[in-house]
């Protein structure tokens, strides 16, 4: 066993008899544990903000060569099958149900937490092998089921993609049982720089493979099987330096793993809740018009980017203080801190969804506008970024009350409450998306899908439909979480949070008019005009909106902007220095 194996085991001990014999020493082993935390989080999030910013390069590729058409439609919904999988018992549920697991042997002796990883990647890596296999031989009932508006070649390009997409499964599941691993050693940033490798492969085979193939889409598909072997090479050489041997052993019923299986299924349900969310946007998508699922996708890729940048690092800045509070039974300071990060939200996100509603078609034509993604292409996955918009705010809000009920040691309610904004999708989803004209010969789902959109249906939005249904859900189940905790603080804030509302809401109007009024000066669909001018344009618009909405909010939000400035640039400048330092 390699001494930086002993080293990582003792750090873990915590009643050790050297522990035991200095409570001085331990006061430092407790200080250095928080010195490594907060190292840690700088550069997870420092090398997470390169993720999303080099997947957004991947996409603006994907959209240049691509499109917005019948072969993007096989693309997404091949990658959303295996990728489900991988969501499900992978990355933060592997940590969730590992990661505790593994420290506790870490804490005992380091022999038997080697036999146990040994256990871990080999019945992992087993399981991983016969879903891969199962994939492959039923691709092409899964793809029936997942997108059974699908017909004739465009069925059979997405069966071809989905038996490709599942070797991608079997890599990328390695990876995560080793960021697993890694994340239990307190090693985090080869794990978080992985997704980098993982959209640079992408790139780097579109670009180098497509325009040598019969079938250019297929190209796509080869570049996310190698991003998924780069991720799980890229890891493997930190696993050796921290002494953990690479020998596989099948041992299902190792204690271990059977406390992981334990810990996993709820989990996975939780997960698979938010999950099977987007599979029916999904698979509702594959029955409407060619291009529908390609939209749907670029609009939420725009959409997630401000989500998790802002919304992610101000729910991370305020969580310690309602763990504080609720550990120390401080109910009176749990309501207040969750009321301010409410207003928090107010000031951040209100603005944010105008922005983004208003900004929609300038971010999709800078970003998207060029080579097969046509000007009809921009409109389309605009006007679904418009509709996505609308549910920002209730995100960023739920976000805050989902911590809080966690920090009470309440996880049955944000379960029921993503229950409830599935049923409320689906079913807005049938109201808004309209009549659908299938085939005859198309799957039977669809076709009852179909007939009670048929019965249903009061508009004719199409995808656009099926992105409200999304804000809808995402409101409902803001609603419905609220409610359950409004019962644990009946004696909440609501007058300073509805003051915070009420002039966000009154800023964020003014900031629409001067924006809308900016926008309407410029023709972002000229195809004569540069990319630099529209970049240029879009940067002009998003100073003024920021400088307006700031002027319009400061009489009523001065505490709120006061504890921005303090926070986020902290949280999102100050990750560049921790990024920066060599890679342990």
């Amino acid at each position: 066993m390699s001494r930086s194996w002993r080293l990582r085991t003792t750090a873990g001990q915590k009643d050790g008899p050297k522990a035991a014999r200095s409570g001085v020493r331990g006061a430092q082993q407790d200080t250095g544990e928080n010195a490594q935390v907060v190292q840690a989080v700088g550069q997870i999030g420092g090398l997470t903000l390169l993720s999303r910013i080099a997947g957004l390069g991947r996409d603006m590729v994907i959209g240049s060569v691509f499109g917005a058409g019948l072969a993007t439609d096989a693309f997404f919904v091949a990658f959303r099958i295996p990728n489900l999988l991988r969501r499900l018992v992978g990355e933060g549920a592997t940590d969730a149900a590992f990661v505790p697991v593994l420290t506790r042997y870490l804490a005992r002796r380091s022999r038997a937490a080697s036999r146990m990883i040994r256990a871990f990647f080999g019945t992992g890596l087993g399981l991983l092998l016969v879903l891969t296999g199962l994939g492959i031989c039923f691709a092409a009932p899964l793809t029936r089921l997942f997108a059974p508006g699908f017909t004739d070649d465009k069925l059979l390009l997405t069966i071809d993609l989905t038996r490709v997409m599942f070797v991608y499964l079997f890599c990328v599941g390695a990876a995560a049982l080793a960021m697993g691993v890694l994340h239990a050693l307190r090693h985090f940033t080869a794990p978080a720089f992985a997704p980098v490798l993982f959209n640079a492969a992408v790139i780097v085979s579109v670009l180098g493979l497509s325009a040598h193939m019969a079938e250019p889409v297929m190209s796509l598909a080869y570049g996310v099987v190698l991003g998924g072997v780069c991720q799980l090479l890229w890891q493997l050489p930190a696993l050796v330096r921290h002494g953990v041997s690479l020998r596989l052993s099948w041992q299902p019923r190792h204690p271990a793993l059977r406390r992981m299986g334990r810990l996993l299924v709820p989990l996975v349900f939780g997960t698979g809740i938010f999950q099977l969310n987007q599979i029916i946007s999904t698979l509702l998508a594959s029955l409407l018009a060619d291009g529908s699922v390609s939209c749907l996708w670029y609009a939420s890729r725009l959409f997630e980017f401000p989500v998790g940048i802002f919304v992610v690092a101000l729910s991370t800045a305020v969580l310690p203080g309602l763990a504080t509070h609720a550990g120390q039974r401080d109910w009176a300071g749990m309501q207040e801190s969750l009321g301010f990060a409410l207003r928090l939200v107010n000031v951040v996100t209100l603005p944010a969804a105008v922005g983004l509603a208003v900004l929609a078609t300038p971010m999709t034509a800078v970003l998207f506008f060029r080579g097969a993604f046509s000007a009809q292409d921009v409109v389309a996955t605009a006007t679904t970024l418009q509709a996505l918009a609308l549910g920002l705010w209730a995100v960023a809000a739920t976000r805050q009350v989902t911590a809080c009920l966690y920090a009470l040691g309440d996880t049955r309610t944000p379960v029921w409450g993503g229950v409830v904004a599935l049923a409320v999708k689906i079913g807005a989803s049938l109201v808004l998306m309209g009549g659908i004209s299938l085939p005859a010969e198309t799957h039977w789902l669809a076709q009852g899908i179909a007939a009670l959109s048929g019965l249903l249906s009061m508009q004719n939005w199409g995808v656009v439909g099926l992105a409200a249904a999304t804000s809808l859900a995402a409101l409902a189940n803001l609603v419905f979480q609220a409610v359950c905790l409004s019962r644990r603080f009946p004696a909440f804030p609501w007058r300073p949070w509805a003051v915070s509302l009420l002039w966000s809401g009154i800023a964020s109007v003014g900031m629409l008019i001067v924006l809308w009024w900016f926008v309407g000066q410029v023709d972002w669909l000229d195809p004569a005009a540069s990319r630099l001018s529209r970049l240029g344009s879009l940067g002009g618009a998003v100073l003024i909106g920021l400088g307006s909405f700031a002027v319009l909010v400061w009489p009523g939000g001065k505490a709120e902007l006061r504890a921005l400035l303090g926070i986020l640039p902290q949280r999102l400048l100050g990750l560049l220095p921790q990024f920066l330092q060599p890679r342990q």
